[in-house]
């Protein structure tokens, strides 16, 4: 299954902030383990895909208000 083939709920921007509030953007500690970080950078990845798709369901109401 592709990623254009599943479809997420509307996403709220109160999820993502607290989501970004648990799993901050920010560089590793030099005292973090290969796989600290790659577990780190995985968990950043997930927030980071939520916020791009909140986004762009954010553009689609916008586009689809303006339509109508």
């Amino acid at each position: 299954m592709s990623d254009q083939e599943i479809v997420l709920p509307a996403l709220s921007k109160s999820l993502i902030e607290k989501l970004d509030k648990l799993f901050p953007d920010k560089c590793p500690l030099l005292t973090d383990s290969d796989r600290e970080i790659w577990y780190k950078v995985g968990q950043r990845s997930v927030i980071n895909y939520l916020q791009q798709t909140y986004d762009e369901q954010l553009q689609d109401n916008i586009i689809t208000k303006n339509i109508e």
